[in-house]
């Protein structure tokens, strides 16, 4: 069957001479690989299309009982020209690709979250405020569209003193001391405030919340920790660890082996 749906480009690597395998998260089918056959050849005519982050018009050749497709055509549905040029927004995109791909079920349409990426793509590419800020609000809302919506109450953070507090991990709740039997991470009061922002409410308003690096790195820690937790293995570090190499003046890991799909 031949489907024709929109796409983002979550990865791809080199195949053969002249191919790529390209992992796309589909609003159709949930997250699939294909084979872009010729699309390393100079005048293909996938051209641009199959960059990570890139949101495209997809046309494949579907079989549900094979796992890798065959891709057809790709074209634009929007282009993204600050993220290419732009190192920090670059890692922030690639780090909300890479989410999406490790966290999602392959083969599992979820419209929800597909929308979740392309609003956070786009806002990212366009915002004149505070970019980092998308990533720990993606994080905590599709942990929401996954089922582990963070348990924030608006008394326990009104009830943060100076001395700070504790996100529960198992439920998302912030608390103002250590309770028996319940692993947390303790934060400042700032950071847990941004915490519960991000999770209440939308990108607008989170992207103009202003926070000084400190307190940045501690929500990021928070929502990293929380989804960690209830992740089970499979939450993602590559894009953190190649860009912290980068600022180091290291040399980043080479590409991912590939692996036959089954």
């Amino acid at each position: 069957m031949i489907v024709r749906t929109d796409a983002v480009v979550l990865r791809s690597f080199d195949y053969g001479e002249t191919s790529q395998i390209v992992t796309l998260f589909t609003r159709q089918h949930g997250v699939i690989s294909v084979l872009a056959k010729g699309a390393r050849r100079p005048k293909s005519r996938f051209g641009a299309t199959l960059q990570p982050m890139a949101y495209v018009q997809a046309v494949y050749y579907f079989k549900e009982s094979r796992g890798l497709q065959t891709l057809k055509e790709t074209a634009h549905v929007a282009r993204f020209p600050r993220l290419p040029v732009d190192l920090n927004r670059v890692t922030t995109g690639l780090r909300l690709v890479e989410l999406s791909r490790a966290l999602l079920h392959e083969n599992d349409p979820h419209p929800p979250a597909f929308n979740l990426l392309v609003h956070s793509l786009t806002w990212l590419d366009a915002t004149k405020t505070h970019a980092a800020n998308v990533l720990p609000w993606f994080q905590l809302h599709l942990a929401a569209l996954l089922g582990f919506n963070p348990d924030v109450q608006r008394d326990d953070v009104e009830g943060l003193t100076d001395e700070g507090g504790l996100l529960l991990l198992d439920s998302g709740t912030i608390a103002t001391r250590a309770l028996p039997g319940r692993g947390g991470q303790r934060a400042s009061r700032a950071a847990l405030r941004a915490f519960a922002i991000f999770t209440r409410t939308d990108l607008d308003t989170a992207g103009r919340l202003q926070l000084d690096e400190a307190t940045r790195q501690e929500v990021e820690g928070l929502a990293d920790a929380y989804l960690r937790v209830h992740t089970e293995g499979t939450y993602p570090e590559r894009v953190r660890r190649v860009a912290g190499q980068m600022a180091e003046g290291l040399t980043p890991p080479s590409a991912e082996p590939f692996t036959e799909p089954s």
